[in-house]
């Protein structure tokens, strides 16, 4: 292997740079052109850093930061090979880089030299300008390749131009030692420094930051510099030098801060690597919804940028029942900026309720526009989708968006291999599933993913007055017609009410497709002080009505699960589902009561009594 990389080596030594530069630029082309991680890493990092740049300038840079990432390759190649001629012209200074580079080799103390992972951040090791003189030497920290061959080469070839290596792994004491001695010592600062660094923000993201540069320039007193060597054309960079004065120990955050503005005012500075995975401190699946860090620069908050997505059930009532989930995932992840991909009729409901950042309509329309939108989200790179709709159709979705995070629950008897992960039930679950309620088994699920918050059941009441007389009835059901109690039991337990007490008033709801239902219900229940408000309210304004009524009484519905969570009383009548499995979960104002889904006076009375002594 070793002979073979010096093989090319020797090639590339040979070939004229002009050639060079258009094979990087071949290379950057076949990148963005296929899909791959590399790519999307890249377009995700410059989507993220530049919300309001158009996607043709995105890609523009992003071909610029790939071929000068094949440069920085090359040059790692190149470079043993120029003679020394070509190593003064490597790295140029202007009288002002001369006269910054004059006063620190003047420094008689140690310097530390805080550079960023730009394309040619090599040539400081390899240009002779850029040395200390005065018998000190300039030694560098660099990560070891896993091949120990190719490892050795690179770090022979970095030795031979007079430069002093030392691992990141196991040689960290050297270095410092090194840098004791008054030598000079470079550091590329902005590596992702996992969870071992310092926690903080970096281009409006969560970033981890190596605290090793602040530590060492305070235990050594040493003067801190940045260095950038800004690239000027092929191979060829121009130094540029700026002292970090101020606390020593903070010089790593003051070095991202100068980092952050050259990218900012030099069009994204494409020369910086774009194709590092930065920002990846909070991506282990088994953590991803708990937000770990053991220390925090408290000067910065944390902002919320990281894309999480969430793919809601297709039924009002297992959406509500969602709620408590998003709400503590926003908890564990407080740098998530939370996106909700539901039906179109949800959408004002969950904008009301403020539970998340934004909402996408699902499509309508045929199956090649559907999949064709989903493809067009590709470009907005969510890091994560929780998929808390069980089906085929959901995970293709998510597949679709190309989030590389995609999870979601395996009930028995499923398999859904379209997730990068998924949840399988414990053998306890599996065996008591008629005995758990939804909500534990999603909980379950986003324990698994990490989730370390407990749920909050808290109702949200809306603020608007209530009417002592007023009782809301919902006797449709959207997904299941069994789950509907008799329409002439309805209607004779709204004679019994009505008869107990003449000044209640009766509005039955219900979606379009119930107006059947509701019809009978009303031709039946004449003279007792019945509204039809069937069809008259979309589920933005059944809130505000549920939310006005002394009282709502159901079937096991979406409709009054989002009463209950709306913190309205509830009454609610099962008897071909499982209330262990879906009855209304917030505060105390709810009440199951079971009963024969068929026509009875006497279950018409018992729900009656039952209901009379609540109101």
């Amino acid at each position: 292997m070793v002979t073979f990389l010096k093989f090319i080596g020797f090639i590339i030594s040979v070939i004229p740079f002009p050639v060079l530069e258009k094979f990087t630029h071949l290379l950057s082309w076949l990148l963005l052109s296929i899909p791959n991680k590399r790519r999307r890493i890249i377009l995700s990092n410059l989507t993220y850093a530049f919300p309001d740049w158009s996607f043709e300038q995105i890609v523009s840079t992003a071909k610029k930061s790939a071929a000068l990432m094949f440069e920085m390759g090359l040059f790692s190649f190149k470079y043993p090979y120029l003679n020394k001629d070509a190593k003064r012209h490597l790295l140029t200074l202007n009288s002002l880089s001369e006269s910054n580079l004059k006063k620190i080799k003047d420094y008689p103390g140690p310097v530390l030299i805080l550079t960023p992972h730009v394309a040619l951040f090599e040539v400081l090791a390899a240009s002779p300008a850029f040395r200390p003189g005065n018998g000190r030497k300039l030694g560098a920290i660099y990560r070891p390749n896993r091949s120990s061959g190719i490892d050795n080469y690179i770090k022979q070839s970095r030795t031979n131009t007079g430069l002093e290596v030392f691992s990141r792994e196991d040689a960290l004491w050297d270095a410092k030692k090194f840098l004791k001695k008054t030598n000079w010592l470079v550091i590329l600062f902005d590596q992702n420094a996992g969870l071992q660094g310092c926690h903080s923000s970096f281009l409006n993201r969560f970033a981890s930051i190596s605290n090793l540069p602040g530590l060492w320039a305070k235990s050594t007193n040493a003067k801190v510099v940045f260095a950038f060597p800004k690239r000027i054309s092929f191979f060829k960079s121009e130094l540029e030098l700026k002292e970090i004065n101020g606390r020593l120990e903070d010089c790593h955050f003051k070095a991202h801060k100068i980092l952050e503005k050259l990218i900012l005012n030099r069009e994204g500075l494409p020369e910086w690597l774009w194709s590092h995975e930065r920002w990846k401190t909070q991506q282990n699946y088994r953590f991803h919804l708990r937000h770990r860090h053991k220390r925090v620069d408290v000067e910065s908050t944390i902002p919320k940028t990281t894309k999480f997505w969430i793919r809601m059930p297709n039924w009002l009532g297992d959406v509500v029942m969602t709620i408590p989930l998003i709400k503590a995932i926003r908890i564990g992840r407080p740098d998530a900026a939370i996106t909700l991909i539901a039906k179109k009729e949800f959408e004002g409901v969950l904008t009301k309720l403020n539970i998340a950042d934004a909402f996408i309509s699902l499509p309508y329309g045929s199956k090649e526009n559907r999949y064709d939108f989903f493809l067009r989200l590709r470009r907005k790179y969510p890091s994560v989708i929780i998929n808390f709709a069980n089906s085929l159709r959901s995970d293709l979705e998510s597949l679709f968006i190309g989030a590389p995070n995609r999870y979601g629950m395996c009930l028995p008897g499923r398999y859904r291999p379209l997730l990068t992960h998924s949840y399988e039930l414990t053998r306890e679950q599996k065996k008591n599933i008629q005995e758990i309620h939804q909500v534990r088994l999603w909980e379950s699920m986003l324990q698994y993913f990490g989730l370390n918050e407990d749920l909050d059941y808290t109702s949200h009441a809306l603020g608007i007055k209530r009417f002592p007389n007023k009782i809301g009835i919902l006797p449709g059901s959207a997904n299941n017609p069994e789950k509907r109690w008799p329409v002439s039991n309805w209607a004779k337990l709204i004679g019994v009410l009505f008869k107990e007490n003449q000044d209640l008033e009766f509005h039955l709801y219900g979606s379009g497709s119930e107006f059947e239902v509701i019809d009978s219900i009303m031709s039946k229940a004449s003279g007792y002080n019945v509204s039809n408000r069937c069809g008259k309210t979309d589920l933005v304004k059944l809130m505000d009505e549920v939310s006005s009524c002394n009282f709502v009484i159901g079937n096991d519905s979406g409709g009054m699960h989002l009463a209950n969570y709306l913190g309205v009383k509830t009454v609610v009548l099962f008897g071909p589902t499982n209330s262990k499995v879906t009855r209304p979960i917030f505060g105390e104002n709810s009440t199951v009561l079971y009963t024969e889904f068929n026509e009875s006076e006497s279950e018409v009375r018992k729900i009656a009594n039952s209901i009379g002594c609540m109101l």
